[in-house]
């Protein structure tokens, strides 16, 4: 399941991104200003181990800069992350001296690059035409992944995190059909009752 171990910087936060996903982060504390200085000086990739319950949980996303967006005269900052690969969390360490922040050894999960089941596929087109109101081609997900599939939904961060967690690709197929069932059926009864007002 997993490859060889590494370590590499961390920046635990509450937020769980999966592969290919985006995020706005404002730099202001002391070790992550040094923290994103020296992934900007090295071209290097950090850490977000997922933290929740003042808890740094057992897995994260490795992330890279994409684009610092904006600089501040406090030397604080506003970047931009990509999500590129999860990774388990083996041992983590808040500080690393000489460094002011943490770092973690890491082990990545096996990509999935299966493509998904044609019942899954389906669940997610019937969602997705409802949602976008008939303007998603019918054939845009054929070669999407799992994780290609979650970030089309509205999950949480909670949600993706218990994703992840999930060991095998058929956890992950079922938790998915039954978070897009859910998200039909909500948005059908919203629907209903849209079209109750509209007809009174």
């Amino acid at each position: 399941m997993a490859t060889k171990q590494l370590t590499i910087p961390m920046f635990p936060l509450g937020i769980m991104l999966l592969p290919g996903e985006t995020k706005t982060l404002h730099i202001f504390e002391e070790k992550y200003k040094q923290l994103v200085s020296d992934c900007l000086s090295n071209a290097a990739h950090f850490g977000i181990p997922y933290f929740l319950n003042n808890k740094v949980g057992d897995f994260g996303i490795e992330v890279k800069i994409v684009k610092v967006l904006k600089s501040y005269e406090s030397g604080e900052s506003d970047i931009l992350v990509e999500g590129v690969r999860i990774f388990n969390l083996i041992e983590y360490s808040s500080v690393l001296k000489p460094k002011l922040y943490g770092a973690g050894v890491i082990s990545y999960l096996d990509d999935i690059v299966e493509t998904p089941t044609l019942k899954l596929q389906e669940l997610i087109k019937d969602y997705l035409w409802i949602a976008q109101q008939n303007t998603v081609p019918v054939d845009a997900y054929d070669n999407a992944t799992l994780y290609n599939i979650a970030r089309l939904l509205d999950l949480s961060h909670t949600e993706k995190y218990e994703l992840i967690k999930l060991k095998s690709v058929a956890e992950k197929e079922n938790y998915l059909m039954q978070k897009i069932r859910l998200f039909t059926f909500i948005l059908n009864a919203e629907n209903k009752l849209q079209a109750k007002f509209i007809l009174n």
